[in-house]
């Protein structure tokens, strides 16, 4: 078992584990606690909260309607501008964020006559939120985001993901790179941990007692990855007090462009409180999931001989090395020639720079025309 020092220090040398298996309070505990909520059911017995629609009134800069598709009896929802039929460009959010995230991108390249689609992963932004973190793994998200392809009926796609935007959509290409016309990452990886490398509480309870944000991750800064994961693992599990908008906004600063207040509360619209939250608080644990379909995914993504770009932000302390560009442009046959760039911005690149990102994806798309027709728009497994 892992000692007090080393739950303090944040890498547990304790047993690993891959998946969470009991929460206190449990997450019927939780809805129970928050009478006035309403709490849904998919007809497969998933419980989920919706978030209010006044919540996401007047959020500054994201004056996009709504769309929702049903995914597996949960609405997701999405952004969906330019010509309908332009060329697909799918943005895909990491955690803790949304498609707000995109707010700066999405207009440029829908003026440039592309067709930008947004969506909100299951337990962000305005999609549902199961209540159990327990629903949130990594193989279900895959699968979530498969689905919403498949029901829009996309291919010929043109992707630009970042954090778990990357590992799910990386995960994609690899299962069914014939569906993708050009790739770009930003920030992110397609990991691979076999066995589990992090520590999951047993069980997951929440602590009244936990550090705050900055007290949890601060002795972390400059340690090496499995460090600091670590701790933000343990600090979303365990903290009830976790705000998912003042980690954007630290994480912003740190790139450069601080956040405005409205910004802040626009990044919080979607968790008015814990019951919302089990997304955020889930996803990070969902790397010791990332085992051996994502390996086989890695021998797709290595014979992907169409336009790959990586854009990296050379103040992401952990994604935004040369060294991490390197690892995927070396690999993957499409990188061959591209011009893999650096930005000065830090994690949430699409926040601090939004607008060089697009003119830089609006260029890559220019010199790189779709050369694949449309494939079967039935979606395997």
């Amino acid at each position: 078992m892992p000692t007090t020092e080393q739950k303090q220090r944040g890498y547990l040398h304790g047993e690993r584990n891959g998946t969470i298996t009991t929460l206190i309070p449990a997450p019927a505990e939780l809805a129970a606690a928050e009478p006035e909520v309403t709490v849904h059911h998919t007809a497969d017995g998933v419980a989920f909260v919706r978030t209010p629609e006044d919540r996401f009134a007047d959020l500054p800069d994201y004056p996009f309607a709504p769309h929702y598709a049903v995914i597996d009896g949960l609405q997701m929802h999405y952004l969906d501008e330019g010509p309908r039929d332009g060329e697909p460009v799918l943005l895909l959010h990491g955690q803790p964020a949304s498609s707000y995230l995109y707010r700066r991108m999405v207009t440029p390249l829908a003026e440039a006559g592309y067709r930008v689609i947004a969506p909100d992963l299951i337990g962000f932004g305005k999609s549902d939120k199961p209540i159990d973190l327990r629903f949130h793994h990594f193989e279900r998200q895959v699968a979530l985001v498969k689905a919403f392809i498949q029901t829009l009926g996309l291919d010929a796609i043109s992707l630009f993901a970042q954090d778990w935007g990357s590992c799910i959509g990386l995960r994609i290409v690899g299962d069914r790179p014939d569906l993708f016309a050009r790739v770009a990452i930003s920030n992110g990886q397609l990991p691979v941990f076999h066995p589990p490398m992090f520590y999951i509480p047993e069980p997951v309870e929440l602590d009244p007692a936990a550090p705050s944000m900055l007290e949890a991750l601060g002795p972390t800064v400059g340690d090496p990855f499995p460090v600091a994961f670590q701790a933000w693992i343990n600090f979303t599990l365990t903290s009830p007090g976790f705000d998912p908008s003042r980690m954007i906004a630290y994480m912003c600063a740190a790139g450069g462009r601080p956040l405005s207040e409205a910004e802040i509360a626009a990044y919080n619209a979607p968790f008015p409180s814990l019951l919302f939250r089990a997304g955020p608080r889930a996803f990070p644990s969902m790397v010791n999931q990332c085992g051996t379909r994502n390996a086989a995914a890695w021998r797709g993504l290595a014979g992907f001989a169409r336009p790959f770009l990586h854009v990296r932000g050379t103040l992401d302390t952990q994604f935004g090395s040369q060294e991490m560009q390197d690892s995927m442009t070396t690999i993957i046959p499409g990188a061959k020639g591209q011009p893999h760039t650096a930005l000065e911005a830090g994690h949430y690149i699409q926040d601090n720079k939004g607008e060089e990102l697009a003119a830089l994806l609006v260029d890559f798309f220019a010199a790189n025309p779709i050369a694949v027709s449309p494939v079967s728009r039935v979606f395997g497994a």
